[in-house]
């Protein structure tokens, strides 16, 4: 499986410095053009995607339609639909929706969101930041209920290609969680990403850009004979490192207490289905299953794209409105 964790294009409260977690913000012109570079860039390159999975937001299905319209009009095949899931929201910024980013006190290692929170959590009103734990049983529950059933060895030679479009605070709580239950030291970085990066630390790969995707390359090893098993001894010290790759070893993560979450979303609540947390003994685990990080962060697709001016790039996008091209007609040479 090719695997794409993809964050949404620019919108209007990115560029504004906003909190958006919940709230609905439209995307740019700009970032408009992102979604469309992307959406070429993957059909161009010759990935037809089997699978794409959405956000509800308006920010995350706009991106996901510019990369489905993409396959459409390059493959012949039968393109997927996008399937909307609520767990794959942005985390809920609580009181601070809508309101400009924090500043960073000088003299302070705690963000400005911390520091606020700190001075006015027992004000009339405040409604906290969704939790750390809330953000992981969402991630688990996409995983459980749409990723992982995708992975199957009954069928080794099947290939599948999957997107994924959320947001940043998000996808770094699902790569996480991914990350977990993958057996230790079957997990490799492809040797242009450690030239191009560096020394990776694997729980925090790094922001998401906008439209910029985690490509990893997940494939059966011939280990297992049957769908996603819980590890066993042999499995979970055997090393599948190459000579051109870096092998790494997956953490061991401590226990996550369950927590209930909903968001909303304009007038309507998306309610998230309850269920405990698993600990880290009870995670399913990808045994059998060797896992290559292809990309991070790629931005490749936006190379030699400029914002226009005027702020015009910065604009809403308006669907209606038409490109200045569009106003002249080809002169005719008859």
């Amino acid at each position: 499986m090719k695997l794409f964790l993809i964050r949404h294009a620019e919108t209007v409260d990115n560029v504004a410095g906003l909190y958006a977690g919940v709230r609905d913000s439209v995307l740019t012109n700009h970032g408009v053009e992102q979604a469309d570079k992307l959406g070429d860039h993957l059909a161009k390159t010759g990935v037809r995607l089997t699978h794409i999975f959405a956000s509800p937001l308006t920010r995350t299905s706009k991106t996901a339609d510019a990369i489905r319209k993409a396959q459409t009009d390059t493959f012949t095949d039968a393109v997927p639909e996008i399937v909307k899931v609520a767990a794959l929201i942005e985390q809920d910024f609580g009181y601070y929706e809508g309101k400009p980013f924090q500043a960073r006190a000088a003299d302070s290692k705690k963000t400005g969101r911390e520091l606020h929170r700190e001075k006015h959590k027992d004000d009339a009103g405040f409604v906290d930041v969704e939790s750390k734990e809330s953000m992981a049983k969402r991630a688990d529950q996409f995983l459980e209920d749409h990723l992982l059933p995708l992975l199957t060895i009954d069928k080794p030679s099947a290939e599948g290609s999957v997107a994924v479009v959320s947001h940043g605070m998000l996808l770094s709580h699902l790569w996480r969680r991914l990350l977990l239950r993958l057996p230790r030291r079957s997990l490799t970085i492809a040797p242009e990403v450690t030239t191009a990066r560096g020394d990776l630390v694997l729980e925090h790969l790094g922001g998401w850009s906008n439209t910029g995707y985690l490509q990893l390359l997940i494939r059966a090893d011939g280990l297992a004979s049957g769908p996603l098993t819980e590890p066993t001894p042999s499995d979970a010290g055997k090393s599948r490192s190459t000579s051109d790759t870096q092998t790494l070893e997956t953490p061991i993560p401590p226990p996550i207490e369950a927590v209930a979450a909903s968001v909303e979303v304009g007038s309507k609540r998306l309610e998230i289905n309850q269920r405990p947390i698993p600990s880290a003994g009870d995670l399913k685990m990808l045994a059998g299953y060797s896992t290559v990080i292809k990309m991070v962060d790629s931005k490749q697709h936006l190379a030699g794209l400029k914002r226009q001016r005027g702020g015009i790039g910065r604009s809403a996008h308006d669907e209606k409105q038409k490109k200045l091209d569009g106003f002249f007609k080809k002169q005719r040479l008859d």
